[in-house]
């Protein structure tokens, strides 16, 4: 049978030596700079080469996660743990997370107790295995019980948790009736101890539930009331979009591994402080200051008076804003 144009095309595609391996370094450098939709989309094609690869195969999960492509990062995981692909362990850990995230609790329990009782948990992964188990074994009681009692979240239980598993536990909170548990989340609102990453999450949380009334919110040195309804989302703030923006100007041209790993940075930052901005509201200042501190971060030599001067922007302004950015940048690279 004669074959068409398309089929003599396509045997005749040549595979560039070493391809595979490049895409594989390229979607690592993508994911070590936090685009993880280019560093998933880079990883894809690698997979596609080598299928059974499981450093390509980890990668492109952990992408698609980070990325937050759950349903296709489930069904890969799937694939890879019913095919012996990759470290076991390391792809259960990423499921769990990926099942959490898709508030499959249910499942999770099953997973883990099925881990437990043919005792094949490393000595290494107990403790971790057995603080999710808790974790979402305690999510379906609070989704099994009458709201009508009044519950509350644990803040003492919440309070034990690292700040990973705190996380899931006020984001699992997104897409239930949230008014039992509100006296709770508005006190973690108004209490500086609370960290600001889950303060911005408890907003969040307020505003995908449409609470339109008045809250307080104590964090860092910030104080302010706000009607979580009327709240922007974080990107949508307008420094963030305009010191993004001039950035893009900047450097995407000239240097975007570093326009993605600031512009990644002001993202952080924006959540961390959210629903406040910087309280110097000048879009050249903070700008010049992540500039900066991109060159910091490459141990690159920067005329600092010099850059100010051409921008008008003061001097001490500057020192204390780069100040400012340096302790941001400790409090949510955690986080990541």
């Amino acid at each position: 049978m004669k074959k068409n144009q398309h089929d003599r095309d396509a045997d005749n595609v040549i595979l560039f030596p070493g391809l595979k391996d490049r895409l594989y370094e390229k979607g690592i450098e993508r994911l070590e700079a936090n685009d993880f939709e280019g560093a998933a989309d880079l990883l894809r094609q690698a997979k596609e080469l080598d299928p059974d690869h499981p450093e390509i195969s980890t990668a492109f999960l952990v992408a698609l996660y980070e990325s937050s492509a759950y349903k296709e990062a489930k069904q890969i995981a799937a694939e890879l743990l019913n095919e012996g692909i990759g470290d076991y362990y390391e792809i259960i850990d990423i499921n769990l997370m990926i099942l959490i995230q898709l508030n499959q609790h249910a499942q999770v329990v099953h997973t883990l107790e099925m881990l437990f009782e043919e005792k094949e948990v490393p000595i290494d992964k107990v403790e971790h295995f057995q603080t999710i188990l808790a974790l979402s074994k305690k999510v379906l009681v609070n989704e099994n019980q009458d709201q009508s009692k009044g519950l509350s979240i644990d803040l003492d239980y919440i309070n034990g948790l690292d700040l990973q598993e705190q996380t899931l536990q006020l984001g699992s909170l997104t897409d239930k009736n949230i008014h039992p548990y509100l006296d709770s989340l508005l006190h973690m609102l108004g209490d500086k101890q609370t960290h600001p990453f889950l303060q911005s999450i408890i907003l969040n949380v307020l505003r995908e539930n449409q609470v339109s009334e008045p809250v307080l919110v104590k964090k860092m040195h910030y104080e302010g009331t706000f009607i979580p309804t009327d709240l922007p989302e974080v990107a949508e703030t307008p420094l963030f979009q305009a010191v993004s923006n001039a950035l893009e100007a900047k450097l995407e041209q000239q240097n975007p591994v570093l326009f993605m790993q600031l512009h990644e940075m002001i993202k952080r930052h924006a959540l961390i402080i959210y629903p406040f901005e910087f309280e110097k509201n000048n879009s050249d200042l903070w700008t010049l200051a992540y500039q900066g501190l991109g060159f910091e971060m490459y141990g690159d030599n920067w005329k600092k008076e010099k850059m100010a001067m051409e921008l008008g922007v003061n001097l001490d302004d500057l020192e204390g804003a780069l100040t400012i950015l340096r302790k941001l940048e400790q409090i949510s690279s955690p986080i990541i």
